[in-house]
């Protein structure tokens, strides 16, 4: 979701969360991190970059620092980079709400989150536990995300080699193919 444009990535994350926290700032920060972020999510939803590009090379940055246009629409890129090189977020979508003193790390706020899916989220029933009363309660997502659910791969390892036939993804027949030497 971070990965994705600002609008697409806003009308799931307003199913989820009041706020986002990202760190800014270079040296191992979100966005030296977010390649590998598209890249999860290319497994997850390999239309995100499309099969076309399994490593997700049409996100990063370009040899001079500056984004390609995948990186530059996405939420992640805006949040991180907002109010610097003419980079702006929504304020229709999210507030910055906090920021360190030299903008390291930002805090936002979703606008307009889904007040139904904070509701279902919240009630105890919407819960799977382990036994009754147990501290342990694996998540599930509110309805209103369910179209979006349903276009999911169950995430693999992208080097998960010991899958067979059509069950590998693009980026692994890819990496079969550099090993191998073959280019077709």
């Amino acid at each position: 979701t971070l990965t994705s444009p600002e609008k697409k990535a806003w009308n799931a994350i307003r199913h989820l969360a009041d706020y986002v926290l990202v760190w800014a700032g270079g040296n191992g920060d979100d966005l030296g991190k977010s390649p590998h972020l598209a890249r999860i999510g290319n497994s997850v939803f390999p239309d995100h970059c499309g099969d076309d590009d399994p490593k997700c090379n049409k996100f990063g940055f370009y040899s001079d620092e500056s984004p390609t246009p995948m990186m530059a629409k996405s939420l992640l890129y805006k949040l991180c980079m907002n109010g610097q090189k003419g980079v702006k977020v929504s304020s229709n979508l999210f507030k910055e709400v906090h920021k360190t003193k030299y903008g390291l790390m930002r805090v936002y706020k979703v606008m307009n989150i889904s007040e139904e899916s904070k509701a279902w989220i919240a009630d105890p029933a919407n819960r799977l536990c382990d036994a009754p009363g147990s501290w342990y309660c694996v998540g599930q997502y509110p309805p209103a995300l369910k179209p979006l659910i349903e276009r999911r791969k169950n995430f693999a390892q992208l080097e998960d080699f010991n899958k067979g036939g059509d069950g590998k993804s693009a980026y692994t027949k890819l990496i079969e193919r550099e090993q191998s030497g073959r280019s077709d």
